[in-house]
């Protein structure tokens, strides 16, 4: 029987390198990322006036702030490029999420929306130790990764799971187990958006000695708006 999955798999990756025919794909899939904007607006009721959006993509979450308030920060310079286009106002940078240049506590929240599914435990783990860095020792993270597909009939999860340019989709305790080092987690919740399952994380920074990074000039102030 002919096995379909690598070529496919390679038209996918593919396909993630052309942002506005990936983000249409992905809002169809997911149902116009509704779910993900119910998060934002119930975990983060209380705008908070500095967020980072670590590994941003094209933006799609951007309008869920005001543009003082938000920085969208991501590896890929076609990403970047297609949320500036999209988003003009709206502060977008290319940078490293494991080395980022940024100063330290100077973030009141930090988003994570389907990254770390990308990176091995080691990357991940630097990751999450930068964001550690950066967040206010009162700051929340909220991210949301990618999990095994729940369902047994939800065979276009499990398909679109195949397919995922994320290597390292992990089940949600492997996630927690990542965290622990620099995080306390205060919530856990499944989401299911469109076919795609997630987990939901609320995480709070464990204290630790400030440590010095390149000073930012990036001083927002603003309100969450939820569309």
């Amino acid at each position: 029987m002919l096995n379909l999955t690598a070529p496919l798999r390679y038209g996918t990756h593919r396909l993630a390198d052309v942002p506005w025919m990936f983000d249409g794909l992905r809002w169809m899939l997911e149902g116009g990322f509704r779910q993900h904007r119910q998060l934002l607006a119930r975990h983060f009721s209380t705008p908070p006036a500095r967020v980072l959006d670590c590994g941003c993509g094209t933006g799609i979450f951007a309008p869920c702030f005001s543009q003082p308030s938000y920085l969208g920060i991501d590896l890929s310079p076609a990403y970047i490029a297609r949320a500036r286009a999209r988003y003009a106002g709206y502060r977008f940078q290319e940078m490293d999420a494991s080395r980022m240049q940024l100063a330290s506590q100077s973030f009141d929240a930090v988003i994570v929306s389907g990254v770390l599914h990308h990176m091995d435990r080691s990357l991940a783990q630097q990751v999450l130790s930068e964001i550690q860095r950066v967040l206010r020792p009162e700051g929340t993270l909220l991210m949301w990764e990618d999990v095994p597909t729940r369902g047994r009939i939800n065979w276009l999860g499990h398909l679109v799971h195949q397919l995922d340019v994320g290597d390292h989709i992990r089940p949600a305790g492997e996630y927690l187990s990542l965290l622990a080092p620099c995080f306390q987690v205060e919530s856990v919740e499944p989401m299911l958006s469109g076919c795609m399952d997630y987990v939901a994380i609320k995480a709070r920074p464990h204290s630790q000695p400030l440590v010095h990074a390149p000073t930012s000039q990036y001083h927002p102030t603003a309100s969450l708006v939820i569309a």
